[in-house]
C-alpha cells in the first residue's frame, strides 16, 4: 500500500512506512468499521498487520486510500463502478453516496441493465430506481437485443420480471424475454425454469398467444402446462394486476350526467358509462378505479355518495357515503385512502369538517377539522400531506377569500397553516417536481366590483397566474411558469406524465355588458404545459358535451385497460396459471 500524501506535490505517492505503521492503522481504524474491525478485533488481519484485498484492482484500492486520507476523489465513467463496489464492501458511506450520485447521472439505455443488477446486489435504491425507469421503458428492445440481458443473475431477472412498471402492450413479451434468457445457458439454467416462470403472468396471455407457448413447449419438452377456468376476479388475482404498457392513462372529465375520456396521445375523447346527474361533485383515481363523490343534484340537494367505477367492469358501484353532503369540497388519495375536506352543504353553510375513506376497510373515519371553515380551493397531495390553497371561508355571516395555504400531514393528523402573497380561489394544483405547481383562479386586485351573490366578491378578478410551492407551503419564485393563454379559474387542471393539462374553466369577471352586470364566459378549451417550455400549447380537440363551454367539473387521470387486455376479462374461460418442469 502507499499513501497519497507523502509525495511533495501531491501528484505522486511514497510507501506508507514513511509514516509508523501503527500511525497508519489507527487512521484507517479511526475512519472506517471495516478496517476498524480488522485492526482491533481477534481477527488475523489485527495479528498478521496486513489486510488482503481480494478482487479489488490496486487502482481501486489506491483510490480509497487517497480517499480516506483526503477526502477527495476524482469519479470517472472508467473507474466509478469499480470504486462504487469497492466502498460499499469497505462501508465507506460517504464515498459509496459520491459514487452513486455519479452513476446515477450515467444512466441510459446502454447501461441501466449493468447499474441495475449493480444498484440490486448492494441495495441503493436510488440507482434501482432510476435504472428500472430506463428498463422499463425500454423492456421490449432491451430483453431481445441487449447481451447484458442474457447474463443477468436469476434474482435480478425475477426483480425486473416482477414489477408493473414495465411498457409491454402484451405478456406475450416477458415470456419470450424469459425464454431466451433460458435458452443461453439451457443446460445450467434448466431447474431454474418453474420459479422464474411463476413471474410471468400467464393469465393475461390472448389464446394467440397461449398456442404459442403450448408450441413452444411441446418442442423444448422442458415444462408442463397447467390450466384451470377463471372469470373476471379470479383471472386479475391470479396475475397479480396488469403491467403498465397494458393501461391508456386517460384524463377523466364527469360532468351532470356524463363521463368523458380524454386520450392525450390520440388527442380524441370517447364517452364513459353515465352516472347520475351531479354538479359540484369531486373526483380522483386510485390506478384503474374512479371514484366520484358529493355534489349537488337537479332538485337542488346535496349528495353524500361516494361512487366508485371500474374501468374492468365498465360499470359504478355505489360504496358507504360520508357522514354528510358535500360540493365544491376537497376529494384526494393518499395511501389507500380517500380524503373528503370542506366544502359546503347548502348555500349558506360552508364546512370545517373532513373524513377519510379507508379502500381496504370500505368504512369513513374523521379527522381533525380544518382551522376553518373552506369551499372552492385548490387540492393536492405532496409526500404524505394533502394542501388546500386558497379558497372561501365565511365570518360573521358574509363570505371572503383566503389567503393561507392549508397543510394535513397524515401520519400526525394535524394541520397547520401558511400565507400566500395573495388571496385566490378556484384555483387548480398539480404535484410534482417535489413541489406544487398551482395554476389559474381568482385573485384579489385593486379595482373594486359589485356581486349581489357574494357580497364580497368584489376586487377579484379571473387571472391568468400561475405559480409554485415548496414543500413547506410557501410561494418559490425561483421555479418559473408562464403565465396561461387566458383568464382561466374552476378549470380541471391534471397531471398526465410529465404535463400539466388545463381543460374548461370560467371567467365571470371578464367584463361589464351595457346593462352594468357582469357577464360570465365557458371555456371548452384543453392546455397543457412541460415544465421547460415557455408557453402553454393548445390542443386542437375541445371539451365534448358542451358548445359553451363548462367550469366546476371534476377532473382526473385514469388508468384505462387497453381493449387487447379487457377482452380478456369478458367471460369465464379457461387460462393458463402455471408451468411446471417437465420429466427429463
Amino acid at each position: 500500500l502507499t499513501h497519497p500524501r507523502a509525495s511533495g506535490r501531491g501528484g505522486g505517492s511514497a510507501p506508507l512506512t514513511m509514516f509508523p505503521l501503527s500511525l497508519h492503522r489507527m487512521l484507517l481504524a479511526a475512519v472506517n468499521p471495516y478496517f476498524r474491525a480488522m485492526f482491533v478485533s481477534s481477527f488475523k488481519e489485527s495479528q498478521d498487520g496486513e489486510v488482503l484485498l481480494q478482487d479489488m484492482a490496486p487502482s481501486t484500492v489506491q483510490t480509497i486510500l487517497h480517499y480516506l486520507y483526503t477526502e477527495k476523489i476524482s469519479v470517472t465513467s472508467e473507474t466509478a463502478q469499480a470504486v462504487f463496489v469497492a466502498a460499499s464492501r469497505l462501508q465507506i458511506l460517504p464515498l459509496l453516496e459520491i459514487c452513486s450520485s455519479f452513476l446515477l447521472e450515467q444512466v441510459s439505455v446502454e447501461n441501466c441493465l449493468l447499474l441495475y443488477e449493480l444498484g440490486y446486489a448492494h441495495g441503493e435504491q436510488a440507482l434501482l430506481r432510476v435504472a428500472m425507469r430506463q428498463i422499463s421503458l425500454n423492456f421490449r428492445h432491451l430483453s431481445l437485443e441487449d447481451k447484458s440481458f442474457l447474463h443477468l443473475k436469476p434474482s435480478t431477472l425475477i426483480s425486473i420480471i416482477s414489477s408493473d412498471s414495465l411498457v409491454v402492450s402484451s405478456e406475450i413479451v416477458v415470456y419470450r424475454a424469459v425464454r431466451r434468457w433460458m435458452k443461453f445457458q439451457t443446460s445450467n439454467r434448466r431447474p431454474l425454469l418453474s420459479k422464474i416462470m411463476r413471474h410471468v403472468r400467464l393469465p393475461l396471455l390472448t389464446q394467440e398467444e397461449l398456442r404459442e407457448v403450448q408450441l413452444e413447449s411441446a418442442h423444448c419438452g422442458d415444462m408442463r402446462l397447467r390450466w384451470k377456468r377463471l372469470n373476471r376476479q379470479e383471472r386479475l388475482q391470479e396475475c397479480g394486476g396488469l403491467r403498465q404498457g397494458m393501461y391508456n392513462k386517460c384524463i377523466l372529465k364527469t360532468k351532470d350526467f356524463q363521463v368523458g375520456c380524454f386520450d392525450p396521445q390520440t388527442e380524441k375523447w370517447e364517452k364513459l358509462t353515465p352516472l347520475k346527474c351531479l354538479y359540484c361533485a369531486r373526483c380522483l383515481a386510485v390506478a384503474d378505479k374512479l371514484y366520484v363523490t358529493g355534489g349537488v343534484h337537479t332538485d337542488d340537494s346535496y349528495s353524500d355518495t361516494l361512487h366508485e367505477y371500474s374501468s374492468f367492469r365498465g360499470r359504478w358501484t355505489q360504496l358507504p357515503s360520508m357522514s354528510m353532503p358535500r360540493a365544491s369540497h376537497g376529494f384526494l388519495n393518499c395511501n389507500q385512502k380517500l380524503y373528503a375536506v370542506g366544502g359546503w352543504c347548502r348555500y349558506e353553510d360552508y364546512l370545517d369538517s373532513a373524513e377519510c375513506f379507508d379502500l381496504m376497510e370500505k368504512t369513513w373515519t374523521p379527522i381533525s377539522r380544518l382551522p376553518h371553515t373552506l369551499s372552492h380551493f385548490a387540492a393536492t397531495v405532496l409526500k404524505n400531506k394533502l394542501y388546500l390553497i386558497g379558497g372561501v371561508t365565511d365570518k360573521l355571516g358574509s363570505w371572503y377569500v383566503s389567503r393561507k395555504v392549508l397543510i394535513y400531514k397524515v401520519s400526525s393528523n394535524v394541520w397547520t397553516q401558511v400565507l400566500l402573497d395573495a388571496e385566490c380561489y378556484w384555483s387548480g394544483a398539480v404535484s410534482m417536481n417535489n413541489g406544487i405547481y398551482v395554476i389559474g383562479g381568482y385573485f384579489r386586485s385593486r379595482v373594486r366590483h359589485h356581486n349581489e351573490r357574494w357580497p364580497d366578491s368584489g376586487n377579484l378578478h379571473c387571472s391568468r397566474k400561475c405559480f409554485f410551492l415548496g414543500e413547506d407551503g410557501r410561494v418559490d419564485k425561483a421555479v418559473v411558469i408562464p403565465k396561461l393563454p387566458v383568464e382561466i379559474a374552476g378549470a380541471g387542471v391534471v397531471r398526465w406524465r410529465k404535463r400539466i393539462y388545463v381543460l374548461g374553466g370560467e371567467n365571470t369577471y371578464l367584463y361589464n355588458n351595457h346593462d352594468g352586470e357582469n357577464e360570465e364566459e365557458y371555456y371548452n378549451t384543453i392546455y397543457y404545459w412541460e415544465p421547460g417550455d415557455h408557453r402553454w400549447t393548445q390542443c386542437p380537440e375541445r371539451l365534448p358535451f358542451s358548445n359553451w363551454g363548462i367550469s366546476g367539473f371534476g377532473c382526473a387521470t385514469l388508468k384505462l385497460p387497453k381493449k387487447t387486455i379487457l377482452s380478456l376479462f369478458r367471460k369465464t374461460s379457461v387460462a393458463l396459471t402455471a408451468v411446471e418442469l417437465a420429466e427429463s
